[in-house]
C-alpha cells in the first residue's frame, strides 16, 4: 500500500477555512446559529462558534449531521491545507511506501 501526499506533505484539514465553509453554508441557507444549535441538541452555541472560528472540528458525526442539514457532502465541507492554492500547482504528487503491521 502507498500513501499519497502532495509536494511531500501529508494532506491535513484546514481548520480555518473549512470554519468558514460551515458559517458560509449556514448563513446560505439562513439559519443561525441558535437554530443550528438547536438541531443538534447543544445547550450552548459554544461548539458551533468554535467549529465557525476554526478552533476545533465537529466530530464525525456532527460532519454526517451537517452535510445532510446544509444537502452538502462532507468533502464540500471540509477543506484541505494547500487545496485551491497555488501552492502544489507545479508539484508531482509523491508516494511513500506505508507498512502495516
Amino acid at each position: 500500500m502507498r500513501l499519497l501526499t502532495i509536494g511531500g506533505k501529508l494532506p491535513a484539514i484546514d481548520l480555518k477555512k473549512t470554519g468558514r465553509n460551515i458559517a458560509r453554508m449556514r448563513k446560505d441557507l439562513g439559519i443561525s446559529v441558535r437554530e443550528l444549535q438547536i438541531m443538534f441538541g447543544f445547550t450552548s452555541p459554544q461548539a458551533i462558534y468554535n467549529w465557525q472560528n476554526g478552533t476545533c472540528l465537529p466530530s464525525v458525526d456532527n460532519f454526517i449531521v451537517l452535510a445532510s442539514i446544509f444537502g452538502a457532502s462532507i468533502d464540500e465541507i471540509i477543506a484541505i491545507e494547500g487545496e485551491d492554492s497555488d501552492d502544489y500547482e507545479d508539484e508531482d504528487p509523491v508516494f511513500y511506501p506505508q507498512i502495516l503491521s
